[in-house]
């Protein structure tokens, strides 16, 4: 047993060693671009270093990591963007969008400040501690020159809350969705299958940010049950337009206008003998999408809505009298899936 104490005692020391190691501020460069009466790159560091002792200003020949930041005004609000390059040239990209440059900055702090360190604060410090500037005409002391400086540390008594509600929001640019989806393409019958889908979205502010979208789906009715007179297939190919986008927290809706085109098959069932016939498809209507933001990119996407056949198809055996099928007047549709924003 005592053999062991040293061993004991050196393992510990080495431990608290690496603590020591990984608890060593990080060296931070700030690059900022705004407009005129924005914070700049000083005021940007300190609200980083308002939020975590960790991080530090960089030497000129140290590696270290780069916080790139540019600011900009669109139609009233401030679009923000931080890219985080480390030193070994991986990079990491948010946007954001506010009221002003203060609260635009202050969110970006705080993304800033939580990828540097996880334990980074969530709330800001009023005030900092600090020397008090010199008086004019006062002589600097030789010795306190020599001194190197020291970052004040954030005084944790009194905290404000960080800006928050629905004007800060991750900016979306390019959407991928993917998921199942279900349309009537005879009446008194839904078709499931599956649709993938491809959208942009312009603008960078304010609820009036269309969103264009092209879509390729494929339906059939015999995936879940067995036809009982006629079984089709439908090919299909969709654009969509979204003209406004209501975010509220974590959740974005959009009306959104369709157009689906494609090609229908379709063929008798339970029959003697059995021929296929092929159809074009066409219909217009709307639909609703909600989204429920995941995390990292990723959201849950609800969508529903209606749209009308614009070519009535009839399918019938023998004589026109004996119809097994007919598309309906108003075919509705409903989609889940999951999507990525870049």
């Amino acid at each position: 047993m005592l053999a062991a104490a040293p061993l004991l005692l050196f393992a510990a020391v080495a431990a608290a060693g690496a603590a020591d190691t990984d608890a060593r501020p990080k060296p931070i460069e700030i690059q900022l671009e705004g407009p005129d009466g924005c914070p700049g790159a000083d005021a940007f560091f300190g609200f980083v270093r308002s939020r975590t002792a960790r991080v530090r200003r960089a030497d000129a020949n140290e590696p270290h990591t780069i916080l790139q930041v540019r600011l900009g005004r669109v139609h009233g609000s401030v679009v923000g963007e931080l890219r985080l390059v480390d030193d070994r040239g991986g990079t990491d990209t948010r946007k954001m969008q506010g009221v002003s440059c203060d609260d635009v900055v202050q969110a970006l702090s705080l993304t800033a400040a939580l990828a540097l360190d996880p334990t980074a604060l969530l709330t800001v410090p009023s005030a900092t501690t600090g020397a008090s500037p010199e008086a004019p005409g006062a002589s600097p002391n030789p010795d306190e020159a020599k001194r190197p400086r020291q970052e004040p540390e954030p005084e944790l008594a009194t905290t404000v809350a960080a800006p928050s509600g629905p004007a800060l929001h991750p900016i979306p640019s390019y959407e991928f969705a993917a998921g199942p989806v279900a349309l009537a393409v005879l009446a008194g019958s839904m078709s499931p299958g599956i649709a993938v889908a491809a959208r942009k979205t312009f603008g960078k502010d304010g609820a009036v940010t269309p969103t264009l979208g092209l879509a390729l789906g494929y339906v059939r009715n015999d995936v879940l049950q067995s036809p009982q007179d006629a079984q089709v297939a439908l090919a299909l190919a969709g654009a969509s337009l979204c003209p406004v986008r209501l975010v509220a927290s974590i959740l974005t809706v959009q009306p959104c206008a369709l157009l689906l085109g494609g090609w229908l098959a379709a063929s008798g069932h339970q029959l003697t003998v059995v021929s296929t016939v092929d159809r074009l498809w066409l219909s217009a209507g709307g639909t609703l999408r909600a989204a429920a933001l995941l995390g990292h990119g990723w959201s849950l996407e609800l969508e529903g809505g209606i749209s009308a056949p614009l070519l009535k198809r009839r399918f019938y055996v023998t004589t026109p009298d004996t119809i097994v099928g007919e598309t309906p007047g108003i075919s509705p549709i409903v989609g889940i899936g999951l999507a990525y924003r870049l």
